[in-house]
């Protein structure tokens, strides 16, 4: 394990209390840096029955030693979806109006409901040019069930949190519910909405029954905090960003399915404050379970600082780059990705949308004018378990740091045209479990720099699509099998089943070969330079045709080969994207 990267540990409080200090600290001080977090996460939240605890440490180091736990990443309240119905107002909707059994806490003008306290609301009916407002104490939990509830705002979100602690939008059971805006958007002073859901503060989508969230002219869901989904079944179509939020995006024991604009992300958690700031993003992705189904023109899932999976199924349909983040960790669940360029990409960096560069740490990280740069060393991409499929356009997966497999099976199908690589890092990339096949171009090809298993990596001239890879030992028993789905030229196999001084016959199409493991690692590999150059591939100056499509031909920017690392001057950051996450210590 290379521990250069070291550990970057942040808390998350409830909504309305600001983002603790950074912590750095080594592995062996990780005992004092939870002591000390029990102490920061003790001042400053407000207090709720169903408060559950303190902040835990999370890096990119083996997912095994750093699990996340999803009741650290949700409240009681945000999974249980529960309410009662004797003790909740009620709030019926009817074409241009409505009416409400709430004597205080609601107000209705008109088409415009606004929730001005604390309480359950159960919303019925259908507003068709109109929409609800939060506008609440900044230590308000508000609770909106939707119970068969049909909003559309023709020219802002169907609902708008201004202010609140935390809003919760439940849908009831055996419920069908739309929020909707009408194909323009008109700002609230200085606020620009953008979204058929705008949230200022953390929102949280949960119950049992169906949402349905269109947005014709900007993002489905819009959270300038934490957005989280704990439960039910949402669908979303958008314009713009399926979902953007500023702090993190969580999903646990739901349904989701987001098909995002031409060049933008299905998941897009981005602070630009950080940028502007110029402070290191703390922006997260976290899935513990449920499932997740994206189509989308750019990311299919972005964030600044982490991405972690630790359960679940995410099926990436369609994208530009299939999961993206500084730091990608996978520990469990199934993801499976379609990209026309990168499968999984960790660079470091605040992204712009529509295959754009992906931010200035990404460039330069030291060779003036472009040309081969070594770029930066902070991105991770650690895979610890579950089942990974990627088919890419560009490299199957691409580090601007390290790349480090332990667990779980992964399979990895790039093609055969341009300077792609099936595996590309900058750093080092280590095999010591699991089981990793990986299929694509020969030109740019490079093997991991050590394992802990017997690894094979092989040239096996030009092979088509659908020709078999299959790996036997001496016995004749297959211990690895894929059907590619591109063309190939390359073959990589490392299975826990391989070990050293053993003989095995190695398969692809109309290559066949007998290979004795002297060395744990055997390779006929022509050396490319991915493990030189590699990663984080900058995205200014990738090219790809007019459809999308898997063409292979994506040129890697100006002159040349250059994978960026930190802006020309800088030294490279030895803080991963790995985050620390206390969330919700009061619901």
């Amino acid at each position: 394990m290379n521990n250069d990267n070291g550990y970057k540990n942040k808390i998350y409080k409830d909504a309305g209390v600001e983002h603790g200090a950074i912590l750095k600290a080594m592995t062996t001080a990780l005992a004092l840096i939870l002591a000390l977090m029990l102490t920061l996460t003790s001042c400053g939240s407000s207090a709720e029955t169903e408060s559950l605890g303190t902040g835990t440490a999370i890096a990119t180091e083996a997912a095994t030693d750093n699990a996340v736990s999803k009741s650290e990443m949700f409240t009681e309240r945000d999974l249980s979806g529960e309410y009662d119905e004797s003790e909740a107002e009620t709030i019926t909707l009817s074409g241009s109006s409505a009416k409400t059994s709430a004597s205080s806490g609601v107000t209705v003008n008109g088409s415009t409901v606004t929730i001005t306290a604390e309480g359950t609301y159960i919303v019925s009916g259908t507003l068709s040019d109109g929409q609800i407002i939060v506008e609440a104490d900044d230590a308000a939990k508000v609770q909106i069930v939707l119970k068969d509830a049909s909003i559309t705002s023709s020219d802002s979100a169907a609902i708008y949190v201004k202010s609140a602690d935390k809003v919760f939008v439940t849908t009831a059971e055996g419920t069908e519910n739309t929020l909707a805006n009408g194909g323009s958007f008109t700002a609230d002073g200085d606020t620009n909405i953008d979204g058929a859901v705008f949230a200022k503060d953390d929102i949280t989508f949960n119950g049992s029954g169906s949402l349905t969230i269109n947005s014709p002219a900007g993002h489905g869901v819009v959270g300038k905090d934490d957005v989280k989904f704990g439960g039910g079944t949402y669908t979303i179509t958008s314009a713009k960003h399926g979902v953007q939020a500023n702090d993190s995006v969580r999903l646990a024991e739901s349904d989701v399915t987001i098909t995002s604009g031409s060049d933008k992300d299905g998941i897009h958690v981005s602070d630009d404050a950080d940028e502007e700031e110029g402070t290191e993003s703390d922006s997260f992705f976290y899935i513990a379970d449920g499932n997740l189904t994206i189509s989308s023109g750019d990311d299919g899932i972005h964030a600044d600082a982490s991405v972690i999976i630790e359960g679940g199924t995410i099926i990436v349909n369609e994208s530009y780059e299939g999961i993206e983040g500084l730091s990608i960790s996978i520990s469990g669940g199934s993801t499976t990705v379609t990209a026309s360029d990168d499968g999984l990409n960790a660079a470091g960096g605040n992204a712009s949308s529509g295959s754009q560069t992906f931010g200035n740490d990404d460039w330069g990280g030291g060779a003036p004018g472009g040309g081969m740069n070594d770029g930066g060393t902070n991105g991770s991409i650690v895979i610890s378990g579950g089942n990974v499929h990627i088919t890419a356009g560009g490299d199957g997966v691409d580090s601007n740091g390290s790349v480090e497999i332990s667990g779980g099976y992964t399979v990895v199908e790039g093609p055969t045209q341009g300077d792609t690589s099936v595996l590309d890092f900058n750093s080092s990339g280590t095999i010591t479990g699991g089981t990793f096949i990986g299929t694509g171009g020969a030109g740019m090809a490079s093997n991991f720099t050590s394992a802990e298993q017997g690894l094979i990596a092989v040239s096996v001239g030009n092979q088509s699509v659908g020709s078999s890879v299959k790996l036997t030992n001496s016995n004749g028993d297959v211990i690895a099998e894929v059907t590619p789905e591109l063309d190939y030229a390359v073959v990589y196999v490392s299975t826990q089943d391989m070990a050293q001084g053993e003989t095995y016959t190695l398969t692809a199409g109309s290559y066949s070969e007998s290979i004795t493991l002297s060395d744990i690692m055997y390779s006929t590999l022509n050396g490319g330079m991915g493990g030189s150059f590699g990663g984080g591939g900058p995205r200014g100056g990738m090219t790809d045709d007019a459809n999308g499509g898997m063409n292979g031909n994506m040129h890697k920017g100006p002159g040349g080969m250059h994978h960026g690392g930190n802006k020309q001057g800088e030294a490279p950051d030895d803080i991963t994207g790995a985050t620390q996450m206390n969330d919700d210590a009061a619901a």
